[in-house]
Formats: C-alpha cells, structure tokens, sequence
C-alpha cells in the first residue's frame, strides 16, 4: 500500500488511477491524517459483497459441529 497526499493525487491523479487498476492500493491523507483508500474495483467488490465473511462463517459452522459430534 502506497500513502499519498491530496495535492500529490491531484497532481497525478491519472498516474495514480492506472496503478489502481495494476492492483497498487492507495491511503489518501490529509493534513496526515488517512481519509480514503483507493482499492481496485475488484478488491473493493469482494469487500462489499462480503465473500470473505462468508467462507469464514461457514469455516465457524465445520468447527462448532466437528466439536459437538
């Protein structure tokens, strides 16, 4: 993960874009402080889709019935 200030996006917004769609991902900070990340679409899909979450729930399941049995 890269860090870049808003002037520096500004700057070199079409720069930065393109490495986001390569994979990179970006923290956006202002005034030091993070405000936004930039993730490439599909990483951000998997995100909101909750794919994730939801092997690890089924991972929970296989260990409780294992543990009852």
């Amino acid at each position: 993960m890269k860090r870049i200030t808003t002037n520096k996006l500004q700057n070199e917004l079409s720069k930065v874009i393109r490495e986001t769609e390569e994979g990179e991902v970006y923290e956006v900070m202002r005034y030091s402080t993070p405000v936004a990340y930039l993730v490439p679409k599909d990483c951000y899909d998997k995100l909101v889709s909750g794919e994730n979450c939801k092997k690890c729930v089924e991972d929970l399941r296989k260990i409780t019935k294992r543990l009852k049995d």
